[in-house]
């Protein structure tokens, strides 16, 4: 600003001019002559603050941070890059700086617009669990078993072949020995998860039914829109750090999760509105197998052995005579163990 001008709005004041007429005069809107005539008022002149100051040394490290951003950790996004920077080598730098240096366009999704359904109050009140197919490591497609609370977000993954009973029970079980039993279940319309009325149990089934867990059917994938949305997030986060870290193996990559969904639950789960509504495991369930297994019947033959699965099984001879068609109780457990009971007597088979 020039010095006559300055002038000019000092000469103004001295009149006592209100802003209104002084904006008039100066053909200016009032805002700007009130901004104006405050800053005089405050600091004596219009010179503007950025007036002679330095620009901000450029970082020496930049180059280095370019690097591994572009080398070490080009699969990653810009978000999960800078955690990483911190966390791995010290280094902490701005969101969008390391964007702007990289020369990365800003990406938004739109979202879809769908009627929300309320979380629920409590933890424990609802489990959502789906099953993601995708290249988690090795190049080789394998299935993660995910668990997503719907109040808080915590998290509990399993990695599986497929999509199975025996991969959804351990990852169940995985959640019950770190939080306790859940009220219920929200799962897809797989013969998996429920009970049809002409189907026998399976071993999901039995556990729900056994520790008295709800299941809830959802009708589509949108229904499920939290553990949808942490698939996407784990596709995005894991299958990069999985590959950085050489994990290349299914029982390698199950139990680097059971160290990874801890730093993940803190960075991405919320509190709970109201409180936790888990129940502990029954009195005497120590493994898998307590809670995780069938009861089938079948008939005792005159040889004293059954059939189960195109399978012949012994049982030791209980009497001299045959046991005219006994019906026998047989237990098949997740890990494959087979016991039999007999006229309250067990016996493991094999």
């Amino acid at each position: 600003m020039k010095k006559d001008q300055l002038k000019q709005y000092k000469t103004l004041m001295a009149q006592g001019l209100s802003i209104r007429a002084m904006a008039r005069i100066l053909k200016l809107p009032i805002k700007t002559t009130h901004d104006r005539i405050r800053k005089i008022q405050q600091t004596g002149n219009l010179t503007h603050g950025n007036t002679g100051r330095k620009n901000r040394k450029p970082r020496s490290d930049k180059q280095l941070i370019v690097d591994l951003a572009n080398g070490k950790y080009a699969d990653f996004n810009i978000t999960h890059t800078c955690e990483l920077l911190a966390e791995r080598e010290g280094v902490a730098v701005d969101r969008e700086t390391l964007r702007r240096w990289l020369g990365r366009k800003r990406t938004r999704r739109i979202p879809k617009q769908r009627q929300r359904r309320e979380c629920s109050p409590n933890f424990g009140d609802l489990l959502q669990i789906d099953g993601s197919f995708h290249d988690w490591y090795g190049g080789v497609k394998t299935c993660l078993i995910n668990i997503v609370d719907d109040a808080t977000k915590i998290t509990e993954v399993y990695i599986s072949d497929q999509e199975t009973i025996e991969s959804a029970c351990y990852a169940a079980w995985r959640w019950f020995r770190e939080y306790g039993v859940p009220r219920a279940f929200y799962a897809d319309e797989r013969n998996m998860y429920h009970l049809n009325p002409d189907s026998e149990h399976n071993f999901f089934t039995s556990m729900w039914e056994r520790l008295g867990i709800r299941v809830i059917l959802a009708h589509s994938s949108q229904a499920k829109g939290r553990v949808e949305r942490s698939n996407q997030t784990l596709q995005g986060r894991l299958v990069p750090l999985l590959k950085l870290d050489g994990v290349k193996d299914m029982d390698s990559a199950n139990a680097y999760l059971a160290d990874y969904i801890v730093s993940y639950n803190k960075r991405f789960s919320i509190s709970a509105r109201e409180g936790n509504s888990h129940t502990p495991l029954p009195d005497g369930v120590e493994d898998i197998d307590d809670v995780c297994f069938i009861m089938v019947e079948r008939q005792l033959k005159n040889d004293w052995t059954f059939s189960y699965k195109d399978k012949i099984y012994q049982i030791p001879r209980q009497s001299i005579y045959p046991p005219a068609k006994s019906k026998i109780q047989v237990k098949i457990t997740i890990s494959g163990h087979i016991a039999a009971y007999y006229r309250c007597a067990e016996f493991i088979v094999r």
